[in-house]
């Protein structure tokens, strides 16, 4: 959106927000990573000079984001959260929903994502070491199981980008999927050749094969979006929702 008269109409900050900000980066000059306490209450009213009210509120909104914890009860208090996809998707999905985007639509930019990652993953020095637990098609006792082990061995690819714009992106989008499609359409009957699937892929990555990991993984989403298209065609049509 334009101004009017060459103003600038940016929105001013608030002080809560300000504060907010002030936390993240005393936290990541800190290097203090997930679990880690942060002060109490009355020390971050004097070190921010800020009232105790607009602490609370700075806090509140760096909890709704994942980024911190705030334990209740005796020797609670505010510790620091994670950096995730999961995080980041529950935002995004409110724009997502207010920009009219679909299910499909999310689809292909998962489409466009993950056979990207898959591609820089296998130019990696440490690919083989990473890939190595999925090299062979293991047999899944339970529905817990299959999850865990499709999940880790996406996050295992993710890691490998060294990319953590791309990752946390990739990484939100895939959480969508998950969550909203997945999670209530779950092609069952595909179980088996995405688990073939994952280990031709952690062959192909390990070996540094970067444009045949790229082509696998577009492959394998493409086999997943089509069956969720010829079942749930109505289903990806729907706004994606805010959740």
């Amino acid at each position: 959106m334009g101004t009017r008269g060459g103003g600038d109409q940016r929105r001013l900050q608030k002080t809560s927000e300000r504060v907010a900000l002030e936390i993240v980066h005393d936290i990541v000059a800190q290097g203090l990573r997930t679990g880690d306490r942060l002060p109490l209450e009355a020390a971050m009213v004097d070190h921010y000079q800020v009232s105790r009210a607009s602490l609370r509120e700075a806090l509140r909104l760096l909890e709704v984001q994942g980024l911190i914890r705030l334990k209740p009860g005796p020797g609670g208090g505010p510790v620091v959260g994670t950096v995730e996809g999961a995080n980041l998707a529950r935002t995004t999905t409110l724009y997502f929903h207010l920009s009219g985007a679909t299910y499909s639509e999310v689809l292909a930019t998962q489409s466009e994502f993950e056979p990207l990652c898959a591609e820089l993953a296998a130019q990696q020095a440490d690919r083989r070491e990473a890939m190595e637990p999925y090299f062979e098609v293991p047999t899944i006792t339970d529905d817990a199981e299959y999850r865990d082990l499709t999940a880790g061995f996406h996050f295992a690819v993710y890691r490998l980008v060294a990319n953590p714009v791309l990752t946390l992106l990739t990484e939100a989008v895939t959480h969508i999927v998950s969550d909203h499609v997945v999670a209530t359409m779950d092609p069952a009957d595909l179980r088996a050749e995405i688990l073939d699937d994952h280990a031709r892929l952690a062959r192909a990555i390990a070996a540094g094969h970067a444009a045949k990991a790229r082509r696998l993984m577009q492959q394998h989403f493409q086999h997943q979006h089509d069956y969720y298209r010829a079942h749930w065609p109505a289903r990806l049509r729907e706004l994606i929702e805010w959740r």
